[in-house]
């Protein structure tokens, strides 16, 4: 037989070159939006100058500034100071005509609670096309969803109002932060107490004050209660390189810091406390794992996804066509309008809602509808991919039909392994990777195979049932005798 040729993915050209691990190689080359060439310059000369010693996506990195010791602190950055790429990082739309709704991403560090809250506002905007100018009352208005949902998540039947805090810094921003509390009956008069706060949320540090916000919103003892119902640990945002953990991801999008976003329990069952969120989340994980993620995350009401590719968040949306996405925006301009049963009379604020939307479709009318096909907007934020790019899906339906339930109990996907199963990819011969550099569907691979004492200390593993696909067995031939390599 001939070699055994495996296909890679672009990562492991990235791996070579600049010496990292195919993990750090594939989140380096999700950055770079899948360009070979730019995920090698993002590695070897980050943004400013900086060396990339900093992981792809969530990371931070690079000196401390004074953290504001306190437990909301605490519960987010451990004992660490929040790094510079967290503390310089505001709330900022994108000036490109084509992506206007937009924001941007400084450094490596918090994509996700800047997806998290893109996501919030496009679906608010009921999923408009890229090029619409969001304003800060959109901003405000998605940032005042998220924390109604946190001080909201468990309130009592029948309660009307709930406890919001806000922060502020005191002086210097990565300083010492005043707090102030307020009684809200819905997500609009958050909005209209995060007034006066806006020009700080809007620039360095405002991310920060939202993440302490919605802890102290949520309560710092019940964050950390969420956080072990999981067997997390915390804090949210974790590691060496301050990565925007799980949990904050799931307290942003329902109002709890759970760290399982999966369909099922620790013990099979199907979850059953989460929510439906105004957008979802799509996961890498999912294939790795095995585990569908929650069903309300793959079929949220509105096309509006935020993506996680490993160790980076981003966002994507299917733009509606007129007339679903003008009646989507008349029900949100509504709904906050009428937040919580703050009062008003519900005819001038549907009237309202109705003239506002028309005004937002004029001004900013969406593609043409493709046949046969689904056209999702892709966004990501940061340096050097930051950009809006388009992906087109074939044989999907019409891109806004509810994706299939998990089954009601979990099935594995990873059985007891087998002598002779694929390990690991360890090298490209040496050889073809000088005379065919690029070609590396060509080149022939080092395996690690799966051995007889690997296989006896994979006990924890159940066995393959008999219906289950068998795996694919490569011989080894007998070992080598004593001396030899």
């Amino acid at each position: 037989p001939g070699p055994c040729v495996i296909q890679l993915s672009m990562a492991d050209s990235v791996a070579a070159i600049t010496g990292l691990d195919p993990a750090q190689a594939a989140s380096y080359l999700e950055m770079a939006g899948g360009d070979v060439e730019m995920a090698v310059q993002l590695f070897f000369s980050m943004a400013e100058g900086e060396p990339a010693a900093v992981a792809a996506g969530g990371g931070g990195g690079g000196g401390s500034t004074a953290h504001a010791g306190t437990p909301a602190h605490a519960a987010l950055f451990g004992s660490e100071a929040a790094p510079p790429p967290w503390i310089e990082q505001g709330f900022e739309f994108s000036a490109a005509p084509e992506s206007r709704c937009g924001l941007l991403q400084g450094k490596n560090g918090p994509c996700g609670v800047l997806a998290a809250v893109n996501a919030e506002l496009l679906a608010q905007k009921g999923c408009p096309p890229p090029s619409a100018a969001a304003t800060e009352a959109d901003l405000r208005a998605a940032l005042a969803a998220i924390l109604w949902r946190c001080a909201s998540a468990d309130a009592p039947a029948g309660a009307k109002e709930q406890e919001v805090v806000l922060a502020r810094w005191e002086g210097a921003v990565g300083g010492p932060i005043v707090t102030e509390s307020f009684a809200a009956d819905g997500a609009a008069s958050v909005a209209a107490n995060l007034a006066p706060l806006m020009p700080a949320l809007r620039q360095k540090g405002g991310v920060v004050l939202l993440c302490y916000a919605c802890v102290l919103t949520r309560g710092v003892e019940a964050v950390r209660a969420d956080v072990a119902l999981d067997n997390g640990s915390g804090p949210l945002i974790a590691g060496p390189h301050a990565l925007c953990g799980t949990e904050l991801m799931t307290l942003l999008m329902a109002g709890r810091a759970r760290g399982n976003v999966g369909a099922y329990g620790q013990d099979g069952a199907k979850v059953t406390w989460r929510e439906p969120s105004p957008f979802g989340l799509l996961s890498r994980d999912e294939l790795e794992t095995g585990v569908p993620l929650a069903d309300p995350l793959k079929s949220p009401p509105l096309p509006v996804y935020v993506l996680h590719g490993g160790d980076h968040f981003t966002v994507a949306w299917v733009p509606l066509p007129a007339k679903e996405r003008f009646e989507a925006r008349v029900r949100a301009l509504f709904a906050s309008a009428r937040g919580g049963g703050s009062g008003g009379d519900a005819n001038s604020a549907a009237a309202e809602a109705v003239e506002a939307a028309t005004a937002e479709l004029q001004a900013a009318p969406p593609p043409p509808g493709t046949q046969g096909a689904v056209d999702l907007a892709l966004w990501n934020g940061l340096p050097p991919a930051r950009g809006l790019r388009w992906l087109r899906l074939r044989g999907v339906g019409d891109g806004v039909a509810p994706a299939a339930p998990a089954p009601p109990s979990l099935t594995p996907s990873h059985w007891r392994l087998s002598v002779g199963e694929v390990e690991s990819v360890v090298q490209a011969a040496k050889e073809d990777k000088a005379s065919l550099p690029a070609a590396w569907r060509e080149h022939r691979y080092e395996l690690s195979l799966v051995t007889k004492a690997v296989a006896e200390e994979d006990v924890a593993s159940a066995p393959r049932p008999p219906d289950a696909p068998p795996p694919t067995l490569l011989p080894q031939g007998p070992p080598p005798a004593a001396g030899e390599a």
